[in-house]
């Protein structure tokens, strides 16, 4: 049986150790880097903390523009490397978003045979601010932009060609491309209102589901 540690910032350490009841992966993921997200769902209710809180959700469709800077949170790699050094302590990363047209630019040599694009339009393109990108054990890690001081989860790491290579855009899955699919697959759970901007009513998750994409699956 499967469990998720929260509250850490250091591995090994005292974290909140939770049970997984299930997986669920979307049914349209075929392989390419389209639908890649799924839910994990917790055996008990979270207990909030000062390490442990909930993340807001971007209403349906809503994206952050071109140049928005927002943060990478994760648990992989600061380089490439066989043995790589402080992986298990919680890292953090400055990021601006780049038009979607910019990955698939980058990326057309990946466009398979018929013709269909490897690179789905449910993406965000991201790129450092230093000039580097998310690393190897990175995948299903949050990104996560502030509007209007609130702390919106706009995606999850998907894909990046390789670590830290500073003329590569990674690509992310866009969590508001999934909104309804995420309310659909949890119709049991509770979603507060939070203030947010005009065009943005974001909603925070309130129960036990976590977000992470299908590469980072292959991690547990």
């Amino acid at each position: 049986m499967y469990s998720v540690s929260m509250g850490i910032q250091h591995l090994p350490g005292n974290g909140t150790q939770l049970l997984l009841t299930g997986i669920v992966i979307h049914e349209d993921f075929r392989n390419l880097i389209s639908q890649d997200i799924a839910l994990l769902k917790l055996k008990d209710h979270i207990s909030w903390s000062p390490l442990i809180q909930p993340v807001c959700l971007p209403n349906n469709r809503f994206k952050p523009s071109v140049g928005t800077s927002c943060w990478v949170i994760g648990w992989g790699r600061k380089r490439t490397q066989v043995t790589p050094k402080n992986t298990y302590s919680l890292h953090e990363m400055a990021v601006k978003i780049i038009s979607s047209e910019s990955c698939h630019q980058q990326y057309q040599f990946l466009f398979l045979k018929d013709k269909k694009d490897f690179i789905g339009k449910d993406i965000l393109c991201v790129s450092s601010e230093w000039g580097m990108d998310s690393c190897q054990d990175n995948s299903g890690s949050s990104l996560v932009c502030q509007m209007n001081n609130t702390w919106i989860q706009m995606g999850v790491v998907s894909w990046s060609p390789s670590c830290h290579q500073p003329r590569l855009l990674s690509i992310y899955t866009s969590t508001s491309d999934f909104t309804y699919w995420i309310k659909k697959q949890i119709t049991d759970m509770m979603f507060t209102n939070r203030a947010g901007p005009a065009f943005l009513s974001p909603v925070a998750l309130t129960d036990y589901i976590l977000l992470v994409s299908l590469g980072s699956l292959w991690l547990l």
